[in-house]
């Protein structure tokens, strides 16, 4: 690493950090060293290296899954997983090697377990990270009552509708199946009124499909389609996405008056029904949607990019939408290239308020961690390069950094 990016770098790392989105449910924290080896990420390379799926469980036969992976290490060594990985078990277990062997996976393993059951052991890696503020999925539950575990909600049901088989779910709140588009719009407004008061939910999470393309839709769309679905008859998939429109419109205005933050993803697919996700790019995605951002000016939406050809729209819509942010890089989109053009694209064309470095996506601790390990690695050097080329000062640079990774979110988000 260049003198100037390491000076960055390790500034980077006594600065505060905000994560706004994670997925710490289930066991949080590793409880082997194969919780940490079988991340979905890493466990695609690992598979692809291997040519073949890999037939131990980490959870019932950790041991069995490490000894079946642990071969394989040597032909992801190269991959941003892997650096990050290594890193995990670097900084917080005292991981001496370039990746793992026969001779050494099995002292890792036993430094991994010596925190299994520490309760102390999330909090003093988020510490070590300096996330003070963390993003948790309601239904995950948060680990404790401090501010620095902050709620959001899976908001697919509400605002990216797709069926009415949600509504069903949500009879303890006096929700009923609606039967009309009034009797729609009334019961998300319920949920939403239940998430925010009821919860503190800052956020929804937004996944929605990739190939829908947001269109404004009036009550009198939505009404048969509602009536074909109570009634059980075919509704296509053109009507779906109709519904999904009418409804995103609904959520969103009902998400800006309680001040909570769409987490919006784009840019990934699944090729088949069970099959793996891919970066995908669907020009029409973003594109339809800044008529749907300037519609609800007091809402604020976070865009999560998946894919770099995405990039410089995302961020063009930013310069144009005061509401909208871009965040960070998305499964596929978290590699050092995507992620320098990710951070180039909007160091340039954005104020340095108007976006986000960071947010881990993580389902364990160890990997909010390693995931932060690359973004300021690539965080450095996109800022280094800037103060090379003589465009902003050292001093600008860890302003900059500063706000991408802590000041922005806070702000954004309530925190």
């Amino acid at each position: 690493m260049r003198e100037l990016d390491a000076r960055l770098r390790r500034a980077m790392d006594t600065m505060r950090v905000a994560d706004v989105h994670s997925h710490l449910g289930g066991i949080r924290q590793a409880q082997t060293l194969a919780d940490i080896a079988s991340y979905h990420w890493l466990s695609v390379e690992l598979t692809r290296a291997k040519g073949s799926p890999i037939e131990a469980n980490p959870r019932r036969d950790p041991e069995g899954y490490l000894r079946e992976v642990v071969p394989l290490f040597p032909a992801i060594r190269n991959t941003v997983n892997h650096y990050a990985f290594v890193g995990i078990l670097r900084d917080l277990y005292g991981f001496q090697d370039r990746t793992l062997t026969k001779a050494n996976w099995q002292a890792a393993d036993e430094g991994v377990r010596a925190h299994a059951d520490d309760p102390a052991w999330l909090a003093a890696v988020l510490d070590r990270a300096g996330i003070e503020r963390i993003l948790v999925a309601i239904n995950d539950g948060m680990p404790d009552d401090t501010p620095r575990y902050v709620p959001y909600d899976y908001g697919e049901p509400v605002y990216a509708t797709r069926s009415l088989e949600p509504f069903e779910r949500w009879a303890a709140l006096g929700i009923s199946v609606p039967t009309t588009p009034n009797e729609l719009v009334a019961a998300i407004e319920t949920r939403l009124e239940w998430l925010a008061a009821g919860k503190g939910a800052r956020a929804l999470h937004v996944w929605a499909p990739g190939t829908w393309n947001y269109r404004p839709v009036q009550p009198s769309e939505v009404a048969p389609i509602i009536t074909r679905l109570n009634a059980d008859q075919p509704v296509s998939e053109a009507d779906r996405d109709t519904l999904a429109s009418f409804c995103s419109d609904v959520a969103a205005a009902g998400a800006g008056r309680r001040d909570m933050v769409i987490q919006l993803f784009h840019g990934a697919i699944k090729y088949t029904p069970k099959g793996y996700c891919a970066a995908y790019y669907n020009p029409e995605f973003l594109r339809s949607r800044a008529l749907h951002f300037e519609r609800h000016p007091e809402t604020t939406f976070d865009v999560f990019l998946a894919t770099r050809a995405a990039s410089q729209e995302a961020v063009f819509l930013s310069r144009a939408c005061r509401n909208v942010m871009v965040s960070g890089g998305w499964w596929m989109g978290f590699s050092p290239t995507t992620l320098g053009t990710f951070f180039r694209d909007r160091l340039e064309l954005l104020p340095n308020t108007a976006w986000n470095a960071f947010y881990s996506d993580g389902y364990i601790v160890e990997w909010c961690y390693g995931k932060l390990l690359v973004t300021k690695n690539r965080l450095a050097r996109a800022l280094g390069e800037l103060v090379e080329d003589d465009f902003i000062s050292e001093d600008d640079a860890l302003d900059i950094a500063q706000s991408v990774l802590y000041n922005n979110a806070v702000a954004a988000y309530g925190l």
